[in-house]
């Protein structure tokens, strides 16, 4: 595939997902939509495996040979392996998701949100990242799409943040186009870096910063995260949470657009990263909701994205983008085995009690216990990898991480078997006994997650690859060290 063909294969994608939403809305029964969407996702997604392997292989990125007309799209190092990734986690949970929960316009927004989100991710300039953030955020809006009764499943606080957020976004895009001198196209470029320390430059950054920091849910922000994974829809939130474009939106827009301020004040946001994952640790211990535990997880886990975005370390950047890729893929498993328990029991399990479900349920179990272990770093695994990674590449700008970081693991470890004994292990009841044990998609999706987990930790150089080449892209003053002629002063 030549550079010249990266672009209508996106462009495919994104026109297949979005032609699926809109079908899939129409759709009488459940059943068609997913299958419709269960298509359109597969199909997205080796396009987008496609365009990864001729970025990673070929050599080849799409940045500037375009015409202005045309020029939407930039693929390289950076969003190589998060595109085919969330494309293929969003197939995974579609094919997951417990029938009882499944709408047709609950298949339209799964895709409305993939599709977004995609959008994000390939964006070329700052406008279309800006309109993928808003659009990614539409189908908590709206109670059609995840609402099984005519309540909203998402909490008003939890509305008003996501809202909040995309108003920020939009700002701080605005104000870093109406500080570039030149055109349009100029304007809105995301890796044009504009250096300097002008006030509005700075306005811009914390406008993002926030936003990030309300998406994330970083401590306090993370109080809209719990009551909306207790009340709200499930798999949905966990596609929305693993997008991380809080995160992308440091790598792709603060780092290389505004490298003279980053450098200034996103070690803050590092700081604040550590505390988000050090207090929620400490915040599950005595969580006793399933729900809300899975939550704090995430969250712990995740918050260790900014640390090493933040450290302008090369093997820490590195470092958080393969830990990114665990997370997604480790709490995507956590969810979905215990979104298949509470439709198979029926409502929400009592996790004061041992359950004794692996009795009737093992292989369920065993997903469960490998996914939560790799979310931690079980050696063996790729999270393994990238949090020796983040470890040895933050300690130079963070030293506190070597305290912090193996103390955050072992706590999320212990909280993780926690929630395994309570659900799996203790003398079965009778409706333990008789739960069913995971279906053939089930396992098969599961499987295929494992494995990516297993092969990363045995194999790691094919998954640092193009992580480690967008660190050595993306770090503060590389940019505006390399093309200096095009900084904006």
């Amino acid at each position: 595939m030549s550079e010249t063909l990266i672009l209508p294969w996106v462009s495919l994608s994104v026109l297949t997902l979005t032609t699926a939403a809109i079908w899939s809305w129409r759709q009488q029964t459940a059943e068609s939509a997913r299958r419709g969407g269960t298509i359109a996702l597969g199909l997205a997604t080796i396009l987008l495996i496609a365009v990864g392997a001729e970025t990673a292989f070929g050599g080849h990125s799409l940045h500037e040979p375009l015409p202005v007309a045309l020029r939407w799209v930039l693929i390289d190092a950076l969003n190589a392996t998060p595109l085919p990734l969330y494309a293929a986690l969003a197939l995974g949970l579609m094919i997951l998701a417990p029938r009882r929960k499944v709408t047709p316009q609950w298949v339209s927004g799964i895709l409305l949100l993939t599709v977004a989100t995609i959008v994000a991710y390939a964006a070329g300039n700052l406008a279309i990242f800006a309109l993928g953030w808003v659009i990614s955020l539409v189908p908590f809006f709206e109670r059609r799409f995840f609402a099984i009764t005519d309540q909203n499943p998402m909490p008003l606080p939890a509305r008003i943040v996501l809202a909040f957020s995309a108003v920020l976004v939009i700002a701080g895009v605005a104000m870093i186009a109406l500080e570039t001198p030149g055109d349009l196209t100029t304007k809105l470029s995301i890796g044009l870096p504009r250096t300097g320390l002008s006030t509005m430059l700075f306005q811009a950054f914390g406008c993002l910063m926030a936003a990030v920091f309300l998406r994330k849910g970083l401590v306090p922000a993370h109080t809209w995260v719990l009551p909306s994974f207790e009340r709200g829809p499930l798999i949905p939130l966990t596609l929305l949470f693993n997008g991380h474009l809080g995160a992308f939106l440091i790598a792709r827009i603060t780092l290389p657009a505004l490298p003279d301020i980053s450098s200034q004040a996103l070690p803050l946001l590092g700081n604040l990263g550590l505390l988000t994952a050090a207090f929620t640790a400490v915040l599950a211990i005595v969580e006793r909701q399933p729900r809300r535990l899975l939550a704090l997880l995430a969250i712990s886990q995740a918050s260790f994205l900014v640390v090493g975005l933040e450290s302008r370390n090369p093997d820490a950047i590195a470092g958080a983008l393969v830990h990114w890729q665990v997370v997604a893929i480790a709490s995507s498993m956590l969810t979905a085995v215990y979104a298949a328990i509470e439709a198979r029991l029926g409502a929400a399990p009592d996790a004061r009690q041992h359950l004794g479900l692996a009795s009737g349920a093992p292989r369920l179990a065993v997903f469960f216990a490998a996914g939560g272990l790799a979310l931690v770093g079980l050696p063996l695994t790729l999270g393994f990898c990238a949090e020796d990674l983040l470890l040895h590449g933050t300690m130079e700008t963070h030293p506190q991480i070597g305290i912090i970081l193996p103390i955050v693991t072992a706590l999320n470890a212990f909280n993780v078997l926690r929630l395994f004994a309570r659900l799996f292990l203790g003398k079965p009841s009778q409706s333990a006994i008789e739960i069913r044990d995971a279906l053939p998609r089930e396992r098969w999706v599961l499987t295929a997650a494992l494995l990516f987990l297993l092969i990363g930790g045995l194999r790691p150089a094919y998954f640092v690859h193009l992580p480690a080449k967008a660190a050595e892209m993306i770090r503060p003053g590389f940019g505006a060290g390399a093309t200096s002629s095009r900084s904006v002063k």
